[in-house]
């Protein structure tokens, strides 16, 4: 076992959780251990690294730390096995919160931890948050039905579309499977799944709002123009 340190590459691109991009970042620091295994006849049949690095983004100054690994150092770097892990994690994947200004209070918090059940990879807490959410729209929107099939089906009395009612039933299912399989869904279902809650979401509370904010703002305008004649 032996320990180092080199600085065979100063510069990497790692995306930056503060500039929101992938930019330069400049190595500070690097340490490494070496593990050797040994044939029997007692030459080195591969050698494991574990080390870290410090990184430091070029663009903001903001540290990272990089844990790496490398299965044999003895080969070309182009065939080894190796892997690398950031901390703070990366947030590249990570789904922002949209501000929902008419969105009520309780919808709020069950929204808001969707998102944070999804950015720490909790994927069936996630899968729980979605059919939560769509509880609660139903229960905000009075729509009443004996189980959560029937208030879907009765969101067309929103109204909703039929074709958007019956693809929701997806959600459902998700969440179903979460709660009585303990199934894990994919991140890109989740992520999918996030997306299409966020629409309703906007359809249901924000749209009229917007669009009514809108109207205001032109009539408010043309009267401005009206008094300036």
């Amino acid at each position: 076992m032996t320990d180092g340190s080199e600085n065979t590459v100063t510069k990497k691109n790692i995306f930056c959780n503060r500039c929101r991009n992938e930019t330069n970042h400049i190595l500070k620091a690097e340490h490494y251990r070496d593990y050797p295994d040994y044939n029997p006849d007692g030459s080195i049949a591969f050698v494991e690294r574990l080390g870290n690095r410090f990184w430091v983004c070029a663009g903001c100054d903001k540290g990272t730390l990089e844990e790496f690994y490398i299965f044999d150092v003895t080969i070309d770097d182009n065939i080894a096995t190796s892997s690398e892990e950031y901390f703070p994690e990366r947030t590249k994947l990570h789904v922002e919160d949209k501000k929902f200004k008419q969105l009520p209070d309780k919808l709020t918090i069950i929204y808001r931890e969707t998102l944070r059940a999804y950015n720490n990879s909790l994927s069936v807490l996630c899968a729980l948050g979605i059919r939560a959410l769509l509880e609660g729209i139903c229960a905000d929107k009075g729509i009443t039905g004996s189980n959560l099939k029937t208030r879907i089906d009765n969101m067309v009395s929103i109204p909703l579309p039929q074709n958007i009612v019956i693809n929701l039933h997806s959600l459902r299912f998700i969440g179903n499977e979460a709660a009585h399989e303990l199934s894990k869904p994919t991140k890109e279902e989740l992520r999918l799944a996030i997306e299409i809650c966020e629409d309703l979401l906007n359809y249901l509370y924000e749209l009229d709002y917007k669009a009514h904010q809108l109207t205001s703002s032109r009539k408010l305008k043309e009267t401005r123009l009206k008094n300036t004649k």
